[in-house]
């Protein structure tokens, strides 16, 4: 099959929505002639390119350096990179990028025209990860189906089925959507985890479904409902978790992890399952999304951004903004964000080339839940805070109180509501 571009247009259905806009998931679906505008980055002249880049999108670096013939030199040291590929923007001395004559031609692509100093790298499914094949084995053919429509009361009591399942393969029977799916008297040979979940690529974009819970309101009265659910699916995966990624039948993360980690090819028989959190219908506020919409949609979660060191040389400056030009206006640089990465892209393209790039266009077409752009620290705080629920003997209300804290200070909430 030939490489296809397609625009990815985002159904948000009315089971999920009502009255939503696409401008409401920032879907920046520009007229033909505002693309015009963007001038195609040249060829490179030899240069060297210092990058800091994220695992999951290092590939789009190392994509552009092998096309222009850059000597490219990855660094862990942020400040000593010229260009920077993060998954959440941070702070330092970075090139305001709509200041730049070029680089704001191409922010306006993304539909950024002032006091920005990153440009988005686009949007990717988030959710648990599976092998169809192994899921098949288990439920039949209707498992991705049934589970991805699985209430959380479903969902939970067939995480800890399959756990004890896992350790002791017997016939035993699981409520899905609704219906009774029996697991085989014995482990499949499509089957070969021993645990449930594995460590997650990507735990901040899971909070995405609990912020459209709360209407984006950044507050305790808001969120505290909308994190309890979230506290109930974290300790669900610690008490079900595999002693290795290899030993896992699913895995959070964004689908940008998974091809950055394991490759397109084995990542193509992977399908989707929402990150399902236990929500009631008292944590709503929102009166835009229903409690369906937020169990049984993945995702579309921001992948990160390219940002400019602006302490750098003049000659580490020139060679970062022609790379990020490159990205946003080469034929080859958007096929490193839709075939390498496997995003789509902040003018709404994507590649269906692949059979997982097409399920993510379906996906899309379908309905998602728009993903919330978070900072560094809000991240890495937010992660922090469900790596401390690991090795618990107990899940303790104190526990629980203590976790709805934490993220509450991490995502910056206030007491009361407005």
């Amino acid at each position: 099959m030939q490489t296809r571009k397609t625009a990815a247009a985002l159904a948000l259905p009315a089971l999920l929505l009502a009255g939503c806009s696409l401008a409401d998931v920032q879907a920046a679906v520009l007229p033909a002639e505002n693309t015009a505008t963007i001038e195609t980055a040249p060829t490179a002249a030899p240069q060297s390119l210092t990058v800091y880049a994220s695992a999951s999108l290092a590939p789009a670096a190392r994509a552009y350096a092998d096309a222009q013939g850059v000597a490219l030199t990855e660094t862990d040291d942020a400040g000593a990179a010229d260009l920077l590929l993060v998954d959440h923007a941070s702070g330092g001395s970075l090139l305001d990028v709509t200041s730049d004559t070029l680089l704001a031609a191409a922010a306006a692509r993304a539909d950024i025209t002032d006091n920005a100093n990153t440009l988005p790298l686009g949007r990717s499914l988030y959710g648990y990860w599976a092998s169809k094949d192994a899921l098949t084995a288990l439920l039949g053919d209707d498992a991705v189906t049934a589970l991805q429509g699985a209430t959380w009361d479903e969902w939970s009591d067939f995480v800890e089925t399959l756990s004890a399942w896992l350790a002791a393969p017997k016939a035993a029977v699981v409520t899905l959507s609704g219906q009774d799916y029996t697991l085989p008297e014995t482990k499949p040979d499509a089957v070969k985890a021993t645990g449930v979940f594995a460590q997650p690529a990507d735990r901040a974009a899971g909070y995405s479904a609990a912020i459209l819970a709360a209407d984006g309101t950044y507050t305790a009265d808001a969120l505290t409902g909308p994190l309890n659910g979230v506290y109930s699916a974290v300790a669900l995966e610690w008490d079900n978790m595999a002693d290795s990624e290899a030993n896992a039948v699913f895995r959070r993360a964004k689908l940008t992890d998974l091809l950055a980690e394991y490759g397109s090819d084995a990542c193509q028989g992977m399908v989707l399952v929402p990150f399902k959190c236990n929500f009631d219908e008292s944590d709503l506020t929102t009166e835009e999304y229903n409690l369906d919409g937020l169990l049984d949609y993945p995702v579309l979660a921001d992948v990160g951004c390219i940002a400019i060191n602006a302490g750098t040389s003049a000659d580490g400056l020139k060679a970062a903004k022609s790379a990020a030009l490159w990205l946003y206006s080469n034929g080859e640089g958007e096929d490193a964000l839709t075939e390498t990465l496997g995003v789509i892209t902040p003018w709404n393209t994507a590649s269906d080339a692949t059979a997982l790039g097409a399920m993510q266009v379906e996906q899309a077409g379908i309905g998602i839940l728009p993903g919330t752009a978070l900072d560094a620290a809000t991240a890495d705080a937010l992660t922090a805070n469900e790596l401390a629920l690991q090795g618990s003997e107990s899940r303790t209300k104190a526990e629980r109180t203590a976790f709805v804290k934490a993220a509450l200070a991490a995502l910056g909430a206030g007491e009361t509501a407005e």
